[in-house]
């Protein structure tokens, strides 16, 4: 009997990471979960690696300690990626190494990690709906500058690496979640963790 394929998902605590690490085990892949503080159950489908990405050390701290794990995963969701709220006036210089280190260099620290390994068929990077656009924005301008970064980084890394599919799936506010639009319109994160699965699944 064949080994289930691997599969590492950053930020696998939050309300989508949860629905993620579930459609997944349910359908057959092996999950190592990386989560920071609220770690989730394990089971014989999946592992909870625990791992602080608040510097470049530690994100690679991480890594290293968990290669020999991680390099023989099939793919790779990431779905870290603190969301600051604040208002535009306020946004200092702080604000955007926070967020550009948080959801881009991370990103980028773990996609080539486990690029160099030849195992990683694919990859989904998690934005929002509506990155990319150039309008301004209220309340999470350093977040939007960087999930801006991430959707460049995917389809520059996806024409760059014939072997590795990338994709971006940019789902709107999460049923639950602290961000939602003020019309009140969410989805639930079952629905975005069932269209992830059909991306990967298919590679």
């Amino acid at each position: 009997m064949n080994e289930p394929a691997g599969i590492l998902i950053t930020g696998a605590s939050g309300l989508l990471g949860r629905s993620l690490v579930k459609r997944f085990t349910d359908g057959g892949w092996f999950v190592f979960a990386h989560y920071h503080k609220n770690k989730g159950d394990s089971h014989q489908s999946c592992e909870w690696i625990s791992g602080d990405f608040s510097t470049l050390e530690k994100t690679r701290d991480f890594i290293n300690k968990n290669i020999n794990k991680l390099k023989e995963c099939r793919a790779l969701i990431n779905n870290y990626g603190p969301i600051t709220y604040k208002n535009t006036g306020d946004v200092k210089s702080e604000d955007l190494i926070y967020d550009f280190h948080h959801n881009l260099v991370v990103t980028n620290e773990i996609i080539t990690s486990l690029l160099g390994s030849g195992s990683l068929n694919s990859v989904v990077n998690i934005s929002f709906e509506g990155v990319g656009d150039v309008k301004p924005y209220k309340k999470i301008l350093s977040y939007a500058i960087a999930k801006a970064g991430v959707q460049m980084l995917t389809l520059s890394y996806d024409r760059e690496f014939s072997g590795t599919k990338f994709s971006l799936v940019s789902p709107p506010p999460i049923e639950g979640g602290e961000y939602g639009k003020s019309s009140g319109e969410v989805v639930n994160p079952g629905i975005i963790a069932d269209k992830i699965f059909r991306i990967i699944d298919q590679t």
